[in-house]
């Protein structure tokens, strides 16, 4: 005797099968994105300023000024109307860049310190 196949308990309807690999792929994203979280957590950790070398950081410190000089140039000789203080604001202080703009102040802060102890 045959029964039918949709009679059975131990088949799968196409919503069932759906569910499946809807719940299967759910699953394999979020191990994926816990496994990205802490590998981007990683990164940034790694990114600190008191975990670069000296190598990297003047790489980066001559990277970042490059592309601040780059930005208010392009800022300076653009034709829009809208030149004021905070973009200007914004170019040194977006991602992390502020802390490169804090070591150019100690940099030039040192430099003319220097410079008047000479006089």
């Amino acid at each position: 005797m045959r029964t039918d196949i949709l009679e059975n308990a131990n088949t799968y309807t196409l919503s069932d099968f759906q569910k499946l690999k809807l719940a299967e792929s759910y699953k394999k994203l979020y191990s994926d994105t816990i496994f990205e979280n802490a590998q981007r957590k990683q990164e940034k950790f790694d990114k600190r300023i008191y975990n670069l070398s000296l190598k990297s950081l003047f790489e980066n410190f001559f990277t970042v000024w490059t592309q601040i000089i780059n930005e208010i140039t392009s800022l300076i000789y653009d034709n829009d109307n809208n030149k004021s203080w905070n973009n200007y604001i914004r170019i040194f202080t977006k991602n992390e860049r502020i802390i490169y703009v804090g070591i150019m102040f100690v940099f030039v802060g040192l430099i003319m310190y220097f410079i008047f102890l000479t006089r």
